[in-house]
């Protein structure tokens, strides 16, 4: 499925179709072709879909095969690639897209088997957990250094990465976790995943106040962006991070250079891509501690199963931004 070469292709959800395309032949490479089983609709594909990343346009050349991970089995291996056998089950980033189709090429360093502990691991919660949970681990411990005994705010606290956040947090010995959502049905989802509370944006500097005994927030989450983020600073403790990995609203924001100074706070970031790019391996990692995680049962994920016929409706479900849970696309149902 992907969309059609008109010029509002990348914004309506209509445009997007499922074709019948041949299996291309195994190309050169450390890659190997997967047959999906699952793939999850993730939010960064509304938005590449509508090309409004703001500030920093990522072209995507049409048509344009959707999706950020998969989960399959190995039918073929390129050259050089070790560590997989024809018919492994592997779950898989496919950070350029593809992963919502029935074959898929990966690079090997973005591929895990699921195998040994993860043998079990139901193949839609892998799909669910792939880039959602990866992140997660990602936000608290390379880029916010989460410490035992600190406290954390979440924004955006039902999302995907949000509610593995809290959960994982709490593993990693946080004391108090405060989400922050748009919404009192979002409000209440959110609760489900351990936060000591949850509140609305309007009433986040009260709480924090009041959780910390005036101290501030050690490590705030931020994927939403726009207006909003300029005020994260007076929300944080001497020394707080302020993590952003996402920009939900759209609008950007800009700091002075003497703001850390100024403050004594630090601001960090975290984008899945550019860790793929620049630190292959910490991605690695990361990947599969998220996967073990899930495995585990120390992190839950809330999966909600679409057939991949489906995939429109999933944008269209994506685009209210009252959805809960991940939409996992079932490639055979």
């Amino acid at each position: 499925m992907y969309p059609t070469k008109e010029s509002h292709a990348r914004r309506a959800v209509r445009v997007l179709r499922r074709p019948v395309r041949p299996h291309r032949r195994r190309r050169p490479g450390a890659r190997a072709a997967a047959r999906a089983d699952h793939a999850r609709r993730h939010p960064r594909r509304r938005q590449l879909r509508r090309g409004d990343v703001p500030a920093r346009p990522i072209p995507v050349g049409l048509p344009h095969v959707p999706g950020l991970e998969a989960v399959g089995t190995v039918r073929a291996i390129g050259d050089g690639v070790t560590g997989f056998r024809i018919g492994d089950r592997v779950a898989a980033l496919t950070l350029g897209g593809g992963g919502n189709a029935e074959v898929v090429a990966v690079g090997a360093e973005h591929a895990v088997r699921l195998d040994g502990p993860l043998a079990g691991l139901d193949s839609a919660l892998a799909a669910g957990a792939l880039c959602n949970v990866t992140t997660a681990i990602g936000v608290l411990t390379s880029a916010g250094r989460l410490a035992e005994g600190e406290s954390v705010v979440v924004l955006a606290a039902a999302g995907g990465v949000g509610t593995a956040a809290a959960q994982l947090a709490r593993t990693l010995g946080a004391a108090t976790v405060i989400g922050v959502t748009s919404s009192p049905a979002k409000a209440e989802y959110a609760r489900g995943f351990g936060y000591d509370s949850v509140v609305s944006y309007d009433d986040l500097e009260r709480e924090v106040a009041e959780r910390t005994g005036g101290a501030g927030a050690d490590l705030v989450l931020d994927s939403v962006g726009g207006a909003f983020r300029s005020s994260v600073t007076g929300l944080l403790a001497p020394f707080g991070r302020h993590v952003v990995f996402g920009n939900a609203a759209a609008e950007d924001v800009t700091f002075e250079g003497n703001h850390p100074w100024y403050t004594s706070t630090s601001l960090a970031g975290y984008n899945l891509g550019g860790v793929a790019g620049r630190a292959p391996h910490l991605l690695r990692a990361h990947l599969e501690q998220a996967l073990a995680r899930v495995a585990g049962g120390t992190v839950r994920v809330d999966v909600r199963l679409l057939p991949l016929k489906d995939v429109a409706h999933a944008h269209e479900l994506l685009e209210t931004r009252a959805s809960t849970g991940k939409y996992v696309l079932d490639v055979h149902a």
